[in-house]
């Protein structure tokens, strides 16, 4: 007599599942993928818009001392020129003579020449606008100096250098300078400062200020 065949389980329950059933789990699979790359492309658009919004407004502040012959006279300076395309806020100005930092602007001018037209703009927290131009300081000598203007610029650059803080409208830092090739992104602007405000004269010791007897 002839056993019966035996009958493989998996193999039955795979042959008694609904067709519909495998492609419900295709399905399933393929809205996984297009849901994920959704996210994706989603994360890279929002990427892409940041980084535009970011070349929008992105400054860049060039820093250069400069010694100008001026009829009879020689003016040298400092200038500071936005070439980038959005505003620059300034936080702060760091100058060195010869290695060690000049704290303010009495300090600095006691390295100058003597006998220079101070002429100054204030330079902390200024915001310049794409291609704009400030001069921090300048000095005008009505005599001019024996030296030529290239030879003064070329003496001043060796001893002299000067470093710019600044930010965006979108709090992004950068440092720029006359040694830098191009700015600098930072996190923040701290590290050390001159400050270039003008400070009150004071009255001479043996003359009375005004209001005294």
């Amino acid at each position: 007599m002839n056993e019966p065949a035996e009958v493989n389980p998996t193999v039955s329950s795979r042959e008694k599942k609904p067709w519909h059933l495998h492609f419900e789990t295709v399905g399933s699979i393929s809205a996984i993928v297009v849901g994920v790359a959704a996210l994706y492309v989603s994360w890279d658009q929002g990427r892409v818009m940041r980084e535009e919004v970011r070349a929008s407004v992105w400054p860049a502040l060039q820093v250069d001392g400069f010694a100008s012959r001026v009829e009879d006279g020689l003016s040298l300076g400092l200038s500071i020129q936005n070439a980038g395309v959005g505003p620059a806020r300034v936080e702060r100005i760091a100058i060195e003579h010869r290695g060690e930092q000049v704290p303010d602007l009495a300090s600095m001018l006691a390295l100058m020449p003597p006998d220079g037209d101070l002429s100054l703009q204030i330079l902390d927290g200024r915001i310049i606008a794409s291609g704009g131009t400030v001069q921090p300081f300048s000095l005008h000598y009505e005599q001019a100096l024996a030296e030529d203007a290239v030879d003064v610029m070329g003496r001043l650059s060796a001893e002299w250098s000067v470093e710019v803080c600044y930010c965006s409208v979108l709090d992004q830092c950068w440092v720029s300078g006359q040694d830098r090739a191009a700015p600098s992104e930072v996190a923040h602007c701290a590290g050390p400062h001159t400050d270039l405000r003008p400070t009150p004269a004071q009255p001479d010791r043996g003359t009375a200020a005004p209001g005294e007897g």
